[in-house]
């Protein structure tokens, strides 16, 4: 997703395999459009989409292992990402063509070893997959393994949940990073008392501390501790 209608733009975000959006707006080959799951709105090609009707009475259930994909019917693949979606059935139709489910080989269990399933995954701006991914796009993902909704970015989702004190801490809480200005610009997901996995250059385990986020590699502090807290209640 693009902030503009051009390839050129910055990319703002980015959508999975089997999440719906709605157009609400046309350049040319570009379509303005707002995702169904966190209200996100930004541009993409109109190739990239097909039309929901057809789908509407499918029942979707979100991917919660990694090294999953679709198989069509003359060999081709499409690999998924934890947090696609896809049909119940374990079968969908693209383009007349036919492709099956197959699973991966790692089943999820909590927020700390789904995040996990991401680590040493490339840092991308806007990035929300195993081939690219940001902070907060690493919390979403992890929260629609879950069955959780969370926001796009960190600020918002640095207002959901309950608040942790650090000796309340606990696996799985999500810690918040705040700049000079005091603004969340930041978020990870605690491993025990004392880890952190995060998406800072690529996804990364760092030392956690009353102060913030200690590089493993340099010892040096880069993120300020703004806020811990609990997930928001599953839905």
């Amino acid at each position: 997703m693009r902030a503009s209608s051009s390839s050129k733009s910055e990319m703002v975000s980015s959508m999975l395999f089997g999440e719906v959006c709605s157009v609400v707006g046309s350049d040319g080959e570009w379509l303005q459009v707002r995702t169904n799951y966190d209200r996100y709105v930004g541009w993409v090609p109109e190739m990239y989409l097909i039309d929901f009707s057809s789908f509407e009475k499918t029942d979707w259930a979100v991917v919660s292992e990694v090294g999953s994909y679709f198989l069509g019917d003359e060999g081709d693949k499409i690999l998924l990402s934890p947090g696609c979606r896809v049909p119940n059935s374990g079968n969908i139709v693209i383009d007349g063509g036919v492709y099956y489910y197959r699973g991966g080989k790692f089943l999820v269990a909590g927020a700390a070893a789904a995040a996990e399933a991401f680590l040493n995954t490339p840092y991308l701006w806007g990035g929300r997959s195993i081939w690219g991914i940001d902070c907060s796009g690493l919390v979403q993902a992890v929260g629609q393994m879950l069955r959780i909704n969370m926001p796009r970015d960190a600020y918002q989702q640095a207002l959901c949940g309950d608040r942790e004190m650090w000796d309340q801490r606990k696996p799985g809480d999500l810690a918040y990073f705040a700049n000079a200005d005091g603004k969340v610009t930041h978020v990870g997901i605690l491993l025990d008392d004392e880890r952190i996995i995060h998406a800072y250059g690529k996804v990364r385990i760092d030392q956690l501390t009353a102060n913030g986020i200690v590089n493993e590699q340099s010892g040096l502090l880069t993120h300020k501790l703004f806020d811990i807290r609990t997930w928001p209640k599953i839905v």
